[in-house]
């Protein structure tokens, strides 16, 4: 049996089978403002169809053409935190800058974040936003930190929405601020024994979370246990049951993200433990689930989408070789008050 052939069909395939010059069917294929005979292009673009010819992008950008794609790099894809940044970025790329975003998820995997960045830095993608990163910020970050530069000096133009030491302009909130807006609001509702829970601490941005926090509940004279997990609902169940066996005299806790602080209330309505009532909750990051939880969780606002939109535009106007400041503000926070902080009422919790 004879197989079909498998090569592509090429633009110059499309002239032939149009009865016209190359430059033509070139012009007509990419919506060139160049005049064209009518009856030429529709020949053209009937030619096209028949042989389902695409068009080459890869060869336009190696041709010296603006890019027409950018990369984004998740931590994961099945926490809503990304989820948001990812629906921000794609749709600002595509309406704003007619560019098309390539979603890669690392699942949290170090050497996975590597392997993405060479796979789009190969399918010549003119920008590339790492957005999963900060979680474990030691493993593999030589590796990185050079591929980046490599990146940057093939005339890649590369971002990051977490603070990851890398020499990047960085779209991302002052998280020292973050962490004392959370201690502070837990420290005004008169809570004096407070649990911290956050991410790695081998993160940057979990560093200066928890400077923030510890400076500002060292300022009111609160009492505070830290303890670190992984970004998700289990470990955050997990966490906070370790956390409360140890330490009953806990009235609330500061959390790191949204993903964990619903594992937190879950596993507190496990333990017969009551949202305000018994422990207050407040965590970092207004997404999909501090809207839906129940009690409805206090959070912090980290515009995601903010963040995602201003990397995007970034990258276009470099690309565009606008004049950009590569040392871009913080982007702004704010509290959203929900039902999950209220003052303490007791003194020991039994579990």
């Amino acid at each position: 049996m004879k197989l079909p052939k498998s090569s592509a069909p090429t633009l110059a395939d499309v002239a032939r089978e149009a009865g016209v010059s190359v430059s033509t069917a070139a012009r007509v294929l990419r919506d060139d403002s160049y005049p064209v005979d009518k009856g030429l292009a529709t020949a053209v673009r009937e030619a096209a169809g028949r042989l389902s010819y695409v068009r080459n992008i890869h060869a336009r950008n190696l041709r010296g053409g603006l890019p027409t794609m950018v990369g984004l790099i998740v931590g994961d894809m099945l926490d809503p935190y990304y989820g948001e940044i990812a629906e921000a970025v794609t749709l600002r790329a595509e309406s704003e800058h007619s560019l098309s975003a390539i979603v890669c998820n690392m699942q949290r995997d170090a050497l996975l974040e590597i392997k993405y960045c060479q796979q789009l830095w190969e399918h010549r993608v003119g920008g590339l936003i790492l957005a999963g990163g900060g979680f474990d910020q030691w493993s593999h970050f030589d590796k990185l930190a050079e591929l980046v530069g490599q990146l940057q000096a093939a005339g890649v133009v590369v971002v990051s929405l977490t603070p990851r030491g890398l020499n990047v302009p960085t779209f991302a909130v002052n998280n020292e601020d973050l962490g004392r807006l959370m201690a502070e609001e837990l420290v005004r509702w008169g809570h004096k024994r407070i649990g911290i829970l956050l991410g790695s601490s081998h993160s940057e941005a979990t560093q200066q979370r928890l400077r923030g926090a510890m400076q500002e509940l060292a300022r009111a004279g609160a009492g505070f246990i830290i303890e670190h997990s992984e970004y998700n609902a289990r470990a955050g169940a997990e966490t906070i049951e370790k956390m409360l066996r140890k330490h009953p005299d806990l009235t609330g806790v500061l959390v790191g993200s949204s993903a964990m602080a619903v594992g937190v209330l879950g596993r507190l309505t496990d333990l017969g433990i009551s949202v305000p009532r018994d422990f207050s909750v407040i965590c970092a990051g207004k997404t999909m689930m501090t809207t839906w939880s129940s009690p409805k969780l206090t959070t912090v606002d980290l515009s995601l989408a903010v963040s995602g939109r201003k990397a995007i535009d970034y990258i276009a106007a470099v690309t565009r070789g606008d004049a950009v400041d590569s040392d871009p503000e913080p982007i702004p926070i704010a509290l959203v008050s929900g039902e999950s902080v209220a003052a303490p009422r007791r003194s020991v919790l039994n579990i």
